[in-house]
């Protein structure tokens, strides 16, 4: 089963690593960034001490909140991602970029960070490695820290390959990522459910937070 996976991490991995996707994705960023929809205002709940950006892409999204963060990480499975986003950001001496293997936040240490956001990418993710990642996330937080996660909200075609689905959303479920969330011991603050490009319901944002501030 770890090897199943391992193959199909690698498989997504690969659709983004040299997408066109990123120079069109750059035209439909305000999206998440508009005070009017459901990201910002979250967002805004977040301190932005010391905060992860995972799945960051070409660093469409570090772009508009580098200014305002203490420090942040910048972390993406794509080697070729990250070196763009050291060439955006070469000015900037509060960044730092990471590789992950597509299932962990290696270089981040416990319990250490104010926040973490994933925009636009873990939509596509396998289930598993979601789980992963929330196990993540609530290691690497400090007490109070928060995330702030877009997921898909696709529930068909369960055991096919993502690339079936409408906008390529995998299988997942914000009520399951909800019950990941709380086994794994973080606290759902918000979580809404929204269409996407004249889809109905098929993403979802979360806020969660590590409890114990």
């Amino acid at each position: 089963m770890a090897e199943k996976q391992d193959d199909i991490r690698t498989r997504i991995a690969a659709d983004w690593a040299e997408s066109d996707y990123y120079d069109e994705a750059e035209r439909f960023t305000e999206v998440f960034w508009t005070p009017s929809f459901v990201f910002r205002p979250r967002f805004e709940k977040l301190d932005l001490s010391n905060v992860i950006e995972l799945a960051c892409g070409r660093g469409r999204h570090a772009a508009q909140c580098i200014d305002r963060c203490g420090m942040l990480s910048l972390v993406d499975v794509n080697r070729s991602n990250i070196e763009a986003c050291r060439r955006r950001f070469a000015g900037h001496r509060n960044v730092r970029f990471l590789v992950t293997p597509g299932n962990s936040l290696p270089d981040c240490p416990d319990g250490t960070f104010s926040a973490l956001y994933c925009y636009d990418a873990m939509v596509h993710f396998e289930l598993l490695d979601i789980v992963d990642y929330l196990r993540e996330t609530r290691r690497v937080l400090q007490p109070g820290g928060r995330a702030l996660l877009h997921v898909s909200n696709n529930m068909s075609n369960p055991g096919g390959h993502y690339h079936q689905n409408t906008h390529w959303r995998n299988f997942g479920h914000v009520d399951i990522v909800r019950h990941l969330a709380d086994r794994l011991g973080l606290s759902v603050l918000e979580h809404e459910v929204f269409d996407w490009s004249g889809a109905p319901n098929l993403d979802a944002v979360l806020l969660l937070e590590r409890p114990g501030a």
